[in-house]
C-alpha cells in the first residue's frame, strides 16, 4: 500500500480555497443546516478560504451524489471558473457518493467528519492524541476505499488517476484493518500507563472543563491555574487533555483538566477514538460547562455539548454552567436573563482577574460543603503511610500528641478520603490541643 498521507486534504488541491455546500433536508432544522458559519470556521482553522457557499434543499437525498444534478453542475461550473479543486459537503457522505461527486466535479470531496478529523490530525501533539486521531482517520477512510481510494495514491496523480485495481484495494483494506488493530493495542498500553497515574491521584479532587470548541476553556484554565497556556481563536486548539493544580497550597489538592472541545455532529469515530481522553470527564468530581455567551448560537452549542456528555455517561456528575466572554456581548441585559434561566450559573470573562478569583472561590466552596470533619488517631512510629495520606488528602484543623506515641488529628476531608480513614476515626480527645492549621481551601 502506498504510504498514507498524514492528513485527508490534498494541500495542492486546497491552495485555491474550497466550495462549501450545506445540505438542508426536509427533516432537518433550518437554523442549523443553513448556517454555514461553523463549517467555514472549521476551514479557516485549516487555513483554507471559502470561495463559494451554497445551500442544497431537498425533500429526499439522491443516492448517487446526495445532491441534485443541477446543483452538481453548478458546483462544477464554479469550480472551473474559480480554479477551485476542493469541495466540502456539510453532511455525511458514503464512499460511492464521494467517488461520484469527485468524478462529476473534478474536485477532491470531503464531508464534515473528514474536515474535523483533518483538524484533529494537525493539532495532535502527544502519542495518545496522535494514536487516537490516526485510528479515527483510518476508520473514516476504510469504507471509502472503493470510492475515495484516490487518497492513497496522490503521489501518482489526482482524483481521476488510474492504475489501482480491485485486487490492490482489497490488499489496502486488509492492511488498514491490521494497522487499526495495532493502533488499538498501542492505545490500550497508553491507557494502562495512565491508569497507574490515576491511582496516585485518588486523594485529589478533580474538576474538568467541558464545552463547545472555542468557548474559552484554555484561557479559563490558564487563569485558574496561573499557567502560561494561551487560548487561540481556532476550533479544536486543544486536543490533548491537560491537568494542572489550581493552587498547590490547598489540601486536598484540586486538579483542573481541560479536554477536547465538542461540536455539533461530532463524528462517532472521533468520540470512540477519544474515549480515553474523555475518561477525564468521567473521573471528575465537578464539571465546569464553559459556554461562549457571545456566540449567536450559544443555545445550540449548549445542546450539542449536553448531548455528547449524555453519550459518554456523565449525567450523574455535578455540573456548573460558566458563561464566558461576557465582555464581548452586545446586550448587557443578557447576563440578567441568564441568571434567571440558569440560577446556579456564573457569568464572567476569562480575562478578568476578579472573575477568575470569584470562580476559584466558587470551586473551593462547592467542595467544602461536601467535606466531613472527624478526629482520627494514628501511631506515627508504625503508620507513616497513613500520616502522609492525611496530609495530602485533608485539611488538618487541630493536632495533638498524646504520650507515649499517639497522634490525634482533627481533619476535614472529602467523603471518599474519610472512608479510607474510617478505622482511624475516634472520639474527640479530652484535652484541648493547640491549633495547627495547614493550607485550606
Amino acid at each position: 500500500m502506498n504510504e498514507l498521507a498524514t492528513t485527508l486534504i490534498d494541500a495542492e488541491r486546497a491552495k485555491h480555497g474550497a466550495i462549501v455546500v450545506t445540505v438542508s433536508l426536509h427533516d432537518a432544522p433550518t437554523s442549523e443546516t443553513e448556517d454555514t458559519e461553523e463549517i467555514s470556521a472549521l476551514l479557516r482553522t485549516l487555513g483554507i478560504p471559502v470561495v463559494a457557499e451554497m445551500v442544497q434543499r431537498r425533500l429526499q437525498p439522491t443516492a448517487r451524489t446526495l445532491l441534485g444534478s443541477g446543483k452538481v453542475e453548478m458546483i462544477r461550473a464554479v469550480a472551473e471558473a474559480q480554479n477551485v479543486h476542493l469541495l466540502i459537503i456539510d453532511h455525511p457522505l458514503s464512499g460511492p457518493q464521494v467517488r461520484n461527486l469527485e468524478e462529476d466535479t473534478g474536485c477532491q470531496v470531503l464531508d464534515r467528519a473528514g474536515i474535523i478529523i483533518d483538524i484533529f490530525s494537525r493539532h495532535a501533539k502527544t502519542n495518545q492524541a496522535k494514536t487516537q486521531v490516526e485510528i479515527a482517520r483510518l476508520e473514516y477512510l476504510l469504507p471509502r476505499l472503493t470510492g475515495a481510494w484516490t487518497h492513497f495514491q496522490r503521489q501518482r496523480g489526482g482524483v481521476n488517476a488510474r492504475g489501482m485495481g480491485e485486487k490492490q484495494i482489497e490488499i489496502d483494506r486488509r492492511l488498514v484493518r491490521h494497522r487499526i488493530a495495532r493502533l488499538h493495542r498501542d492505545l490500550e498500553q497508553i491507557q494502562r500507563d495512565q491508569h497507574t497515574q490515576k491511582k496516585s491521584r485518588r486523594s485529589e479532587l478533580k474538576v474538568c472543563l467541558v464545552g463547545y470548541t472555542n468557548s474559552g476553556k484554555t484561557t479559563l484554565m490558564a487563569g485558574l491555574t496561573q499557567a502560561e497556556a494561551v487560548g487561540r481563536d481556532a476550533l479544536f486548539a486543544t486536543l490533548d487533555s491537560q491537568t494542572k493544580v489550581i493552587d498547590p497550597h490547598t489540601r486536598p489538592r484540586i486538579l483542573l483538566s481541560d479536554t477536547v472541545g465538542f461540536i455539533r455532529d461530532l463524528p462517532v469515530s472521533l468520540i470512540a477514538s477519544f474515549k480515553s481522553t474523555l475518561e477525564q470527564v468521567q473521573d471528575a468530581d465537578l464539571l465546569l460547562h464553559v459556554v461562549n455567551i457571545a456566540h449567536d448560537h450559544y443555545a445550540q452549542q449548549i445542546a450539542s455539548t449536553l448531548e455528547v456528555l449524555k453519550e459518554i455517561g456523565v449525567a450523574n456528575i455535578p455540573m456548573i454552567t460558566v458563561f464566558n466572554k461576557v465582555d464581548a456581548i452586545q446586550e448587557p441585559h443578557l447576563v440578567r436573563v441568564l441568571r434567571k434561566a440558569y440560577p446556579d450559573s456564573l457569568s464572567l470573562s476569562a480575562y478578568d482577574r476578579d472573575d477568575i478569583l470569584r470562580l476559584r472561590q466558587f470551586i473551593y466552596e462547592f467542595f467544602d460543603r461536601e467535606f466531613e470533619t472527624r478526629w482520627i488517631e494514628v501511631d506515627p512510629a508504625q503508620d507513616q503511610r497513613t500520616i502522609s495520606f492525611v496530609h495530602q488528602s485533608s485539611r488538618i484543623l487541630d493536632s495533638l500528641y498524646e504520650p507515649p506515641g499517639k497522634l490525634h488529628y482533627l481533619v476535614r476531608a472529602p467523603k471518599e478520603a474519610m472512608s479510607q480513614l474510617e478505622k482511624y476515626i475516634v472520639a474527640a480527645p479530652t484535652m484541648t490541643p493547640p491549633m495547627e492549621k495547614e493550607g485550606s481551601l
